[in-house]
């Protein structure tokens, strides 16, 4: 019951071969695993390669059967040794031709080529002597080499069932960062992919899709099979609703939503027109927030390729000071909407959101102005000279608290839709706002190294 791993690695070579001491054509003696590993393997590392034999494979507790069908399968390159009749590299051969595997042949000399694959591949002979040995070695470098340089695609192994979507519930096999593979638990033999395009329309797409699944998890979807393969998809027979929900949902317009769930991520929404958004607890328990309840929130942004819709409370009326920091804002033709904004030589704390040594800017999110949609602009110029030390260390991190001073605020010129606040830092003797100090182990310009990093 053997099937395909998703992956193939083009560095491994696999050998099939006997093992140990044997009586060879010519009735002398020779041990395979001194073979092996002082020849066969030696040109394959002198290569920059991998090798690899079932026996040998680090830490492996497969069956001799399971661990040569996936050394045969992960293999970019199979070399068969065929100096001795042995039904498992017999075996191992017919699997490489049956996965359209690049693969080599190789045998000592006086032993003969089983009649069926003659004609079908070209050996290379080899005799266990001094002059034998190297000149062996050097015709399978040129093997592996042009083998390496072919481009045929190998042969995928999937069930002739006649059916070429099948609705299931898939158990998680294993993950990576950028797919899962799955088994129907209904029927191990069909397995395949997903991957984050083939997650549901309505879930906002993970960076790292270990942190979503975890393995023996189980997933609901579709098994589609065709030319390329079998795959499972969570989105198959479904209409896109992305550029709908990127009409409906303009920066700054306003939308009724309602509670479908609260937990540890916070409180989640979904939106009138359709799709899906994420309100912090803080805010969700400010107001007295329970599943079904119903609010207005304002659109920040649409994110159609990571699919996310960042959305904020709009049930209260502004204060004088946000007020009088209102600007508009045109999302298009027809509707301006309004935007507030900090005031220049207002000071603030802020959290490092990324920081840019290549292009001499860190971008900081202001406490208080989750609204704008976007982070602030610290250029390296406007730090303080501690501060501008660690930078170019390379030393500020995402998390770093700082205190910061605004020097402009005002919609960009090149995106009407976009704000942007730039900022300097504030050294400490000057510090003037009120509000919480950073927190305890939290770096900032005269603190340096926090205790997180220390550790």
């Amino acid at each position: 019951m053997l099937t395909r791993g998703p992956a193939v690695d083009d560095e491994l070579v696999f050998f099939a071969m006997p093992y140990g001491e044997r009586t060879l054509p010519n009735g002398e003696d020779a041990d395979f695993d001194v073979l092996y590993e002082r020849y066969f393997a030696e040109v394959v590392r002198s290569m920059g390669l991998t090798p690899e034999r079932a026996d040998c494979m680090p830490g492996t507790m497969e069956s001799p059967l399971s661990a040569a069908w996936n050394g045969v399968d992960r293999a970019g390159v199979v070399v068969i040794d065929l100096s001795l009749p042995s039904t498992s590299v017999s075996m191992e051969l017919g699997w490489a031709m049956a996965l359209h595997k690049r693969a080599i042949v190789i045998h000592h000399e006086g032993e003969a080529l089983p009649t069926n694959i003659v004609g079908q591949v070209r050996a290379i002979k080899y005799r266990c002597d001094m002059t034998g040995l190297p000149d062996m070695q050097a015709a399978l470098r040129l093997a592996i080499e042009e083998a390496r340089r072919q481009s045929t695609p190998e042969m995928d192994l999937r069930p002739r069932t006649g059916v070429r979507d099948v609705e299931a519930i898939a158990e998680v096999v294993w993950t990576a960062a950028d797919h899962i593979y799955v088994r129907d638990v209904q029927n191990e033999l069909r397995t395949g992919v997903m991957r984050r395009t083939d997650m549901d329309y309505l879930e906002a797409l993970p960076d790292d899709m270990t942190k979503r699944f975890r393995e023996h998890g189980r997933v609901r979807g579709v098994f589609v099979t065709d030319e390329n393969g079998t795959r499972f998809s969570q989105r198959h027979g479904k209409t896109n609703p992305w550029p709908s929900f990127e009409m409906a949902y303009r920066r700054g317009a306003l939308a009724r939503a309602k509670v479908v769930q609260i937990n540890r991520g916070g409180c989640f929404v979904e939106l009138e027109e359709g799709g899906k958004s994420r309100l912090s607890m803080a805010a969700a328990e400010a107001v007295g927030l329970d599943r079904g309840s119903e609010v207005r929130v304002r659109v920040l942004s649409v994110d159609p390729v990571r699919q996310r819709i960042e959305v904020t409370l709009a049930d209260r009326t502004p204060t004088a000071g946000e007020a009088s920091r209102m600007v508009l804002a045109p999302n298009d033709a027809e509707r301006r909407t309004a935007v507030a904004l900090p005031r220049s030589g207002e000071q603030y704390q802020g959290t490092v959101t990324s920081s840019v040594c290549e292009r001499g800017f860190a971008l900081v999110a202001l406490d208080g102005w989750t609204e704008m949609g976007q982070p602030a602009i610290l250029h390296v110029s406007r730090m303080t000279a501690q501060l501008r030390e660690r930078f170019e260390a390379g030393a500020v991190a995402k998390g770093d608290r700082l205190r910061v001073e605004v020097l402009s605020a005002a919609l960009s010129p090149r995106d009407p839709e976009r704000v942007e606040v730039r900022l300097r830092e504030v050294p400490a003797n000057t510090w003037t706002a009120a509000g919480t100090a950073p927190e305890p182990g939290t770096p900032t310009s005269e603190t340096g190294t926090s205790e997180r990093q220390a550790a």
